[in-house]
């Protein structure tokens, strides 16, 4: 599967589209890492960043399989939304077709996500950065390591922050419950 091809199945899974580039960036990192793909994840400011998803992503927006409107928030940022468009469906048929497992992976933690968190791009990212933290150490740490090893990466994650973290990460079942800790 491609990664323009997770994209598109990600868009799929969450009618009405998903509302900004943050939450694509950390739902392309929890089905990068149930997929056991390197889709060139690095650690960017809001966590995981992969500048493959967002390549693929501005060229599925300009060859017009994916919807982009951007609106002003209170903070006078834009914020992107994202939805596909009638050429992109047509496309995900066929993911459908070829890759049901690898599908699969992307309807359960998109729905998973929707379902625990809203899609809330903070509580994303805290996760994103707390399994990372853990996939680069290799081993279970508490929350207070995790928490001091965020430092590392120019983060500053606090203890609730990862406790809720932890909690959306054994919902996704990539994290088991005896490294809880973290």
């Amino acid at each position: 599967m491609e990664i323009s091809e997770i994209i598109l199945a990600m868009l799929h899974t969450a009618p009405g589209g998903i509302d900004g580039r943050t939450v694509i960036q950390k739902l392309g990192y929890f089905i990068s890492v149930k997929m056991g793909r390197d889709l060139g994840y690095n650690a960017g400011f809001y966590g995981p960043f992969s500048p493959l998803i967002a390549a693929d992503l501005g060229n599925l927006v300009s060859l017009d399989f994916v919807i982009e409107k951007g609106r002003l928030t209170v903070r006078d940022r834009v914020m992107y939304s994202y939805d596909l468009a009638d050429d992109g469906e047509k496309i995900v048929d066929k993911i459908e077709e070829q890759y049901p497992k690898e599908l699969l992976i992307v309807k359960n933690t998109v729905k998973t996500c929707k379902k625990i968190v809203h899609n809330n791009f903070y509580v994303l990212s805290w996760a994103a950065k707390v399994h990372f933290i853990l996939s680069q150490t290799g081993k279970g740490m508490t929350r207070e390591e995790a928490i001091e090893a965020s430092k590392l990466f120019g983060w500053s994650l606090d203890e609730r922050e990862v406790e809720v973290a932890v909690r959306l990460l054994l919902a996704l079942e990539l994290i088991e419950e005896e490294n809880r800790n973290a």
